[in-house]
């Protein structure tokens, strides 16, 4: 996962929002609905909930966010898939949507095929972390713990064929130890449980985990992308900690997506709201200290990118024979 120039990607954003709508380009009407498919907590619902109010002011119409969880993102993603195709709710969501689907029998839908992308906001680096008092100080301690506990461990995950769940299969299937996973409906809880030593440990997204590194209740043992996380200066990756480890590589990524159908001028409008609010002032460097790594891009870009971000996890989790636990 490469990094970006803050926002760097020209786009025509300020046309579109100049004033109120022309006539016969009255969208918005009323307000909309920014569907989550996750409990409050991870990347995407923290994503929408700085974005929206300012989102509001741009399109005179209030975004409310709303969280509609489970079954690994596919019930809030469905509910905007099978929604009106008027722009009026949209969903934010991470690779989930995409990912969670495939690891399922018979695959629900395609993700792809059934979302028009609006834009993509963000990457979001994983991060490993264990409690503050857990036994592993690094990674090295960490294989070790893993190996000679073994089925013992419970890894606490965003949701069943979420990427989270994604992180502590590949470690086990890259390690040949075998680590229980534990489903939530989103890193919030999974966090909450970490906390309560109901889980040993947690493959999380850096926003949904970084408050509970800087209030020094978890420790973070590892990136989970193939370099440091400028955040997390002396984290190292993990794969570079063992050869069986180096292919190993999972990070998430926000996306704003709507029905299939919807047409341009809700598209379009979206679009140069979310940008002008990501790149506000007030809001881009609240963001960046979450650790969301700039990547806005346009309609037709975030929709080929959703497409190619699919026909590469379906082959990876088709080889790796990864299926939900439903």
């Amino acid at each position: 996962m490469q990094r970006r120039a803050l926002f760097a990607t020209p786009l025509l954003a300020a046309p579109l929002l100049r004033g109120r709508p022309a006539r016969g380009q009255s969208w918005p009407d009323r307000p909309i609905t920014m569907v989550v498919p996750f409990a409050p907590g991870g990347s995407p619902d923290i994503a929408a909930r700085i974005l929206a109010p300012r989102m509001s002011e741009l399109l005179g119409q209030p975004v409310a966010v709303e969280n509609r969880s489970g079954a690994g993102s596919t019930i809030g993603t469905r509910s905007v898939i099978q929604a009106r195709p008027d722009g009026n709710t949209v969903l934010m969501g991470s690779i989930s949507i995409m990912m969670a689907p495939l690891t399922m029998d018979p695959v629900p839908f395609d993700t792809a095929a059934s979302l028009r992308a609006i834009s993509l906001l963000a990457t979001v680096p994983y991060i490993l972390v264990v409690r503050a008092d857990a036994p592993p100080k690094n990674l090295a301690e960490f294989h070790a713990w893993a190996k000679a506990n073994g089925a013992k461990l419970n890894y606490g995950s965003s949701g069943n064929g979420t990427p989270l769940h994604m992180g502590g299969a590949l470690y086990s299937l890259m390690m040949g130890v075998e680590l229980t996973h534990i489903a939530y409906r989103g890193t919030g809880p999974a966090m909450a449980d970490l906390l309560a030593g109901q889980v040993q440990m947690v493959f999380g997204d850096l926003p949904g985990v970084m408050p509970h590194i800087r209030s020094g209740a978890v420790r973070p043992l590892a990136s989970l992308v193939k370099h440091e996380v400028p955040e997390l200066p002396g984290v190292p990756p993990m794969a570079g900690s063992d050869p069986k480890l180096a292919a190993y590589e999972v990070y998430t990524w926000v996306l704003l997506s709507g029905p299939k159908a919807t047409p341009d001028v809700p598209v379009q409008r979206l679009h140069a709201a979310m940008v002008t609010a990501a790149r506000d002032p007030a809001l881009a460097p609240r963001l960046a200290e979450l650790g969301f790594v700039p990547s806005l891009n346009s309609p037709p870009e975030a929709d080929a990118f959703l497409a190619a971000e699919q026909a590469k996890w379906s082959d990876i989790i088709r080889r790796a024979g990864i299926r939900a636990e439903l």
